[in-house]
């Protein structure tokens, strides 16, 4: 355990959670509701910190700081949580996992068109009909896709 390198998105109705875990070491990315100690955090979170045993969250990030991309034990990460307009690039960029939350409006063609993206993400913050909607257009394009809703939790092991 003390080698774990993952990321979970957890399934917290309505809500953006992440944990970026690094040994014991863990960074909190999502809505600040779920950084009081309360239900939500104790009902959602706590079991899988406590089972993982981790016991330090460090630079945890409010969703009103967060940036876009991470870099996360060499891992590229995006979490669109925004309306974001891209520009296709001259090369497709590569990044290992894009983490949707928020119900932005987005394409999911306009994402395919701009990243090389092995596992997209739809966590439990967007609306049902969009992650549908999504879901729809990600399996035409030949995306690999999960749905926080409908399948639970998503766990990416980045390194041990």
């Amino acid at each position: 355990i003390k080698n774990q390198q993952k990321i979970i998105v957890y399934n917290v109705p309505q809500h953006q959670a992440i944990d970026c875990i690094n040994g014991n070491n863990y960074q909190f990315i999502g809505d600040s509701i779920l950084l009081v100690d309360g239900v939500l955090q104790n009902f959602n979170l706590k079991p899988s910190r406590v089972a993982l045993q981790l016991t330090n969250r460090v630079d945890t990030l409010p969703i009103i700081d967060k940036p876009l991309f991470y870099l996360f034990n060499n891992k590229k990460i995006i979490v669109i949580d925004r309306s974001i307009q891209f520009e296709p690039p001259l090369h497709k960029i590569d990044v290992d996992l894009i983490i949707i939350s928020k119900s932005p409006k987005l394409y999911m063609a306009q994402l395919a068109s701009v990243f090389n993206c092995t596992q997209y993400v739809f966590d439990a913050s967007n609306s049902l009909w969009k992650i549908a909607l999504w879901q729809k257009d990600a399996e035409a394009l030949h995306l690999n896709i999960h749905s926080i809703p409908a399948e639970g939790a998503f766990v990416y092991n980045t390194g041990m």
